[in-house]
């Protein structure tokens, strides 16, 4: 019988609560290292997981003899700690964004080519049930060609959501205040562009407006909007990005709230919630011939998408799938997105990609 696939966290926040999921009670793997630069969040996640070794120093954690490494790190230690582990032998999978810069994200695709080791740039939106299954049904032509694509994200109140320590946000903030990406469009904006991506892939030209916002808990990217145009479909999208930081918002995660509307020449399809529970509403509809289907038996739990995507990667390192998703190129290709915004807003102009 195979031995177990030996696991390793580097970056035990609030995260990892997500990112562990996929491997708790998984017949091929087994958490086998922590590593943590804080001593009491390192001790707190030794204990819920006494069978695997502890470190705070990265260098020993790289000596445990890995099959697979989860980084779970601030973003600007990507690239450095994503090529430390692939030179060690070890397939990655790096938390989005992929890294800071195109080139940072280059030389982490040449350290996996030259090593012969997977790199996976960990996105759980294009794993969250209801958009499979709107992908799904796009593609099964349910509204027809598809003509605009449009997502909206609120960030709320984040005191009345998940428990985020604010070491946590500190840093993102302090990106933000430098103009080096913030919390909303670069962060967690990571996930709608995978999204745009995955579902109509290449772009052609965007344009953005991004403000900064300045609050007592920090910098935000925020208030945003967003347009492009897809080369093939040529979809149009747009996406909206507000501060609603007064507002309760009702949620088992964290304090953000997502819509996607999909519209073709027959219909729309919606997918009215991911991380949030703001509507009472089923997670995805299709509207078509005057009618609109409500799919009930769907599991909107956001929380499943990191274990079903944690379970495709255990896959594909099985061989019992053939590809990785976010394979490092495909993060790449968000990062060139968000680049293409940035100069935008900084130029004030539409840009081509």
């Amino acid at each position: 019988m195979a031995r177990k696939l030996r696991v390793g966290f580097v970056g035990l926040g609030r995260v990892f609560d997500l990112n562990v999921r996929g491997y708790l009670d998984h017949p091929d793997a087994e958490v086998s290292a922590l590593c943590d630069a804080d001593p009491a969040i390192l001790a707190r996640r030794a204990a819920e997981h006494p069978g695997a070794h502890a470190t705070c120093k990265f260098q020993n954690f790289l000596r445990c003899d890995l099959d697979l490494i989860e980084i779970l790190t601030p973003h600007p230690l990507h690239e450095a700690m994503t090529v430390a582990a692939l030179a060690g032998g070890s397939h990655v999978s790096v938390q989005k964004p992929m890294a800071m810069t195109l080139p940072e994200c280059d030389r982490m695709i040449e350290a996996a080519a030259a090593n012969g080791r997977r790199l996976k740039v960990f996105e759980n939106f294009v794993f969250y049930p209801p958009l499979v299954r709107a992908r799904e049904l796009l593609r099964d032509g349910a509204i027809g060609r598809p003509l605009h694509f449009r997502m909206k994200v609120v960030m709320a109140d984040p005191a009345q959501a998940w428990c985020v320590p604010d070491a946590a946000s500190r840093w993102r903030h302090a990106l933000a205040a430098e103009g080096r990406g913030g919390p909303m469009v670069f962060d967690h904006g990571h996930h709608m562009m995978a999204v745009a991506l995955w579902l109509f892939g290449e772009v052609r030209d965007g344009f953005a407006c991004i403000e900064r916002t300045e609050t007592p808990a920090g910098v935000y990217d925020a208030p945003a909007t967003l347009t492009w145009r897809h080369a093939n479909p040529p979809v149009h999208g747009m996406w909206d990005v507000s501060l609603a930081l007064k507002m309760t918002l009702r949620t088992d995660y964290y304090a953000d709230a997502e819509r996607f509307e999909i519209q073709g020449e027959e219909g729309i399809i919606q997918v009215t919630r991911c991380s949030d529970r703001m509507l009472d509403e089923p997670a995805l509809t299709l509207y078509r011939d005057g009618e609109v289907r409500a799919f009930h038996n769907l599991d909107a739990d956001w929380g499943a998408s990191f274990r079903l995507s944690t379970r495709h990667f255990l896959d594909v390192l099985a061989g019992r799938e053939s590809e990785e998703a976010l394979t490092a190129q495909e993060g790449r290709r968000v990062i060139a997105f968000y680049d293409l915004f940035q100069r935008s807003n900084a130029e004030r102009r539409a840009l081509a990609e």
